[in-house]
């Protein structure tokens, strides 16, 4: 299928999870630079609140589950809550990681940077193994692509150009290191 929304949420997926090597790079930066690291740690959570939670979170929470909920056929709504509850939990790790970096607690910043990946690593596994496939066998193939053209809306209305620079900036992390 052409417009996928499945395809869609996993290419950015792909691009968030390109974050993990860039946590591990960053390992005991702060000793050496830690201005430096508090600097790539902020650029890191920008992308997080601004790509990760707003242009993809956003999607799943304001199309994709209520669509999901709302279908006749889906019985689990269990997964969703979940995945909602993860939303969650991975804005306060970076409200957390914030204050961290705020109060030099740099080590402490990491060791909850780490955390949070490897939760987000673990949430992404669930949608891509098991959401995403729900999704596909749950609508056919015309809701399918509504879901697909109300994502792009999204990406419209919070800006095409916004998302083509943010996607940049995992690459510019990493460059950086």
């Amino acid at each position: 299928m052409e417009n996928n929304p499945s395809q869609m949420l996993m290419g950015e997926h792909e691009i968030i999870k390109k974050s993990e090597n860039i946590i591990q790079a960053m390992y005991k930066l702060w000793e050496k630079d830690p201005e430096k690291y508090k600097a790539n740690v902020t650029r890191m959570l920008y992308f997080f609140k601004e790509y990760s939670d707003k242009f993809h979170h956003y999607k799943e929470e304001e199309v994709l589950f209520p669509e999901m909920r709302n279908h006749p056929d889906f019985v689990l709504d269990e997964i969703i809550d979940e995945l909602e509850e993860h939303h969650v939990m991975f804005r306060e790790y970076a409200k957390d990681i914030k204050r961290l970096i705020e109060t030099n607690e740099l080590e402490k910043a990491h060791e909850t940077l780490n955390k949070y990946i490897s939760n987000l690593l673990d949430h992404i596994a669930v949608e891509d193994d098991e959401l995403f496939s729900m999704a596909e066998s749950l609508f056919n193939a015309d809701e399918f692509e509504k879901i697909y053209f109300k994502f792009k809306d999204i990406d419209r209305e919070l800006g095409e150009k916004l998302k083509d620079e943010l996607e940049k900036i995992p690459g510019e992390l990493e460059n950086s290191l």
